[in-house]
């Protein structure tokens, strides 16, 4: 890394340990080769009000550059509209489109203490090895109780990283001009129990894989399938599904394809889905290509129509044999969520049921909805005109419910399928079978 700026400001006189303990964590993400900046959320989980931190960040093997720190979540600016002093849009008064916030124009008010706060104070020093940072408010303001991101790192990928893991560590800065620790501190001053949990940014390698553009409907489930393009076996995965706003709740997860056999538990973890697989008998996922879980979430109903839900992964680790971990990356997917659901009945479905896919035609989702009146072994696949399976969808034990799940025109092994007439079949252990016919356009 390279020095761009030196620090002016220190967090001093913090001598009294306070009460209370926060935990500050990089958050371990990812990025494709050739990506020339990757950003790095630090997210603090706090249970009492903290007045600032300070904290240093070593990249392992340095190879990384610091091309800015800015402050995200609780420590940004507060929403505002950026439409002048009259508060309305197209009059071209003073302030509108000015690219910052001027006394009268409507905001939120995210901190509920009746006026605009701006952005907390991010200070940053790019050393040779590391990065130093500092947040903190000028105006004395306190980041509230919460757990959620508080900065972001920009950092710099060469051209010359691929295929790569860099570790992301704090540490303690003894022989810097200003001796440089690790400190939380409450809104008097005093220090705060920290801890302090290291990170990844992983640069290619395997690529995990999801939808880009999907549906669901609020208030019922959507079940999305995640893939796998791997050069190398491997032997156990583990990722982090978060959604924004948290909307989705994980209900099951199934494994698919090359990983039928691995056994795959998922937990509600800080607001998101975490999923991990692994086969207890020592198999692993073949190099190739296709989907390897499928995941439903339960859709809450308090989401808007039409309302956009951003999923991302964190978290991302993929281990081969003997447990080393693989470079990954993973990309971003957005939910619209519906709420026109008339003619959807209340109450469990007391028959087997499949749904007419929609829309249909379609290009390049198309959303596939089922119903289980009693536990059942599903199983749904896509069927060419000769009756050959391109796609198995849905495999796994089923509770009762309804369910939808979304086929993006692609094959077992993620290559697109060519546009034509296909067939979707659903089979039941309790032998229930139901035929329907799609179209898929390009």
């Amino acid at each position: 890394m390279r020095k761009v700026m030196t620090l002016s400001l220190g967090l001093a006189l913090l001598v009294t340990v306070a009460l209370g303990q926060a935990t500050v964590s990089i958050v371990s993400t990812s990025a494709e080769n050739g990506q020339a900046a990757a950003p790095v959320a630090i997210n603090l989980d706090n249970a009492s009000a903290v007045g600032g931190l300070q904290f240093s960040i070593k990249d392992v093997p340095n190879q990384l550059s610091v091309l800015g720190v800015q402050p995200a979540g609780r420590t940004a600016a507060e929403p505002y509209q950026d439409v002048g002093v009259d508060g309305v849009a197209g009059t071209g008064d003073f302030g509108e489109d000015d690219g910052q916030y001027t006394p009268g124009e409507p905001y939120t008010d995210v901190n509920d203490n009746g006026e605009w706060d701006a952005a907390f104070s991010v200070q940053f020093t790019n050393r040779d090895t590391s990065v130093s940072i500092l947040i903190f408010d000028n105006a004395g303001r306190s980041i509230p109780a919460g757990n959620a991101p508080i900065a972001q790192v920009i950092f710099g990928v060469p051209g010359t990283v691929s295929d790569a893991i860099i570790n992301l560590r704090f540490h303690e800065i003894p022989d810097a001009e200003i001796p440089w620790g690790l400190v939380i501190s409450d809104p008097d001053g005093n220090a705060m129990d920290g801890i302090w949990e290291n990170g990844q940014l992983t640069i290619g390698g395997v690529q995990v894989r999801i939808p880009e553009d999907l549906t669901a409907h609020s208030g019922l489930t959507a079940t999305y399938e995640v893939s796998m393009i791997n050069v190398e076996p491997v032997k156990g995965f583990q990722f982090t599904i978060q959604d924004n706003p948290d909307y989705l709740t994980v209900a099951s997860v199934t494994g698919l394809g090359r990983a039928a056999d691995f056994t795959v538990e998922t937990n509600e973890v800080n607001g998101g889905s975490m999923v991990i697989g692994i086969d207890t008998d020592g198999g692993e996922i073949t190099a190739g290509e296709g989907a390897i879980v499928s995941v439903t979430f339960n859709v809450s109903s308090a989401a808007g129509d039409e309302e956009s839900v951003e999923l991302t992964f964190t978290d991302l680790v993929i281990a081969a044999a003997g447990g080393v971990a693989l470079p990954a990356n993973a990309n971003s997917a957005t939910v619209t969520i519906l709420t026109d659901v008339s003619d959807e009945p209340s109450g469990l479905p007391t028959d087997f049921a499949l749904k007419q896919n929609y829309p249909n035609p379609f290009n390049p989702t198309t959303t596939i909805g089922f119903e289980v009146p009693e536990h059942s072994n599903v199983h749904l696949g896509i069927y060419n005109v000769l009756g050959q399976e391109v796609r198995s969808l849905v495999r796994g034990n089923y509770t009762p419910g309804r369910y939808q799940v979304v086929w993006d025109a692609t094959d077992n092994h993620g290559s697109r399928v060519v546009s034509g007439v296909y067939f979707y079949r659903m089979t039941t252990s309790a032998g229930f079978t139901s035929t329907q016919k799609l179209v898929l356009l390009k």
